[in-house]
């Protein structure tokens, strides 16, 4: 008797695991299923395309517009992901995804030899490839204010830069990336981050809040908010951006000083990782003057 309570214990027990067996395999294809539904969604979102037609930008070939370009090449970023001689390089090849920032000039695997005006202009000011896709970690949300004047200047130098010779893989969305895509808005591409509204004219260049208001537009609003008392930037493993009035309270020396050393009144140093301070601080005087006085005029 007692045996065979211990066989029907046992049967018992062979019931619940297979049940148990059975539920985590069930939902195990439900999870699978739904990672699938979210690879798929996320893997149509990269391959969106962007219907976009302009005309050709204002391109400026003349010796200030090259020392413009060149200028505004190296304070606002470029050189930093495309590299010095902007001869791209890879800048994420992780488990989710690879990505490259492009080769620039017209050596092999560069952009220049068969990007039009209008592909340059789509690519800077609105995050657009000359496939139509979004780019990936390209800042369009601030260039997208460049006036014509300047992002022509910039697209003219950089079509004279000289030839590198680099060929890069393209930008790969593996699975990981593609179901971080479809479960999260976090990650997106340049083209769906452009702002709606009017870009505003760039004034008269000079140590003036007006110049000031228009190179801020451009630099710093992305990362600090729109009125840059501070926000989250695109990036969301960035720490929040501080309020810039708070630089305006430091004096005009004190707050060229910072920027040129990286280093703040109180002894604070500046993360390079998130406030690229080393490019800023090849800016005129002028312009940092001019953003320093702007500063000063918001309440």
């Amino acid at each position: 008797m007692a045996g065979s309570v211990s066989s029907n214990q046992l049967a018992e027990k062979m019931k619940v695991l297979k049940w148990i067996f059975g539920s985590l395999a069930a939902i195990l294809i439900v999870v699978a299923a739904a990672a699938l539904v979210m690879i798929n969604k996320g893997s149509e979102k990269f391959a969106q395309t962007y219907s976009m037609q302009y005309d050709d930008a204002m391109i400026r070939t003349d010796e200030e517009a090259m020392d413009t370009g060149r200028y505004l090449v190296q304070t606002h970023g470029c050189d930093s992901c495309h590299g010095e001689n902007l001869g791209g390089r890879v800048m994420i090849d992780e488990v989710p995804f690879l990505v490259a920032a492009s080769n620039l000039t017209s050596g092999r695997g560069g952009v220049a030899s068969r990007f039009s005006d209008a592909d340059w202009l789509r690519a800077i000011r609105h995050g657009v490839g000359a496939d139509g896709r979004g780019l990936m970690i390209m800042p369009s949300e601030a260039y997208y204010f460049f006036s014509d004047e300047e992002v022509g200047a910039i697209i003219g130098y950089l079509k004279q830069v000289d030839p590198v010779d680099n060929e890069l893989p393209p930008v790969t969305m593996r699975a990981l990336g593609n179901l971080i895509l479809g479960v999260s808005d976090d990650l997106k591409t340049a083209a769906q981050m452009i702002p709606r509204e009017a870009r505003p004219e760039m004034p008269e260049k000079g140590p003036t809040a007006e110049w000031g208001f228009y190179r801020t537009t451009v630099m710093c609003r992305v990362c600090h908010g729109a009125d840059l008392k501070g926000a989250q930037p695109p990036d969301p493993n960035s720490p929040l951006a501080p309020d810039l009035r708070v630089a305006a309270g430091w004096g005009l020396d004190s707050f060229v000083s910072a920027i040129r050393t990286g280093e703040t009144p109180s002894g604070r140093l500046l993360d390079g990782q998130f406030m690229p301070w080393d490019e800023f601080k090849k800016m005129t005087d002028e312009d940092l003057e001019a953003m320093f006085r702007y500063l000063e005029t918001i309440d």
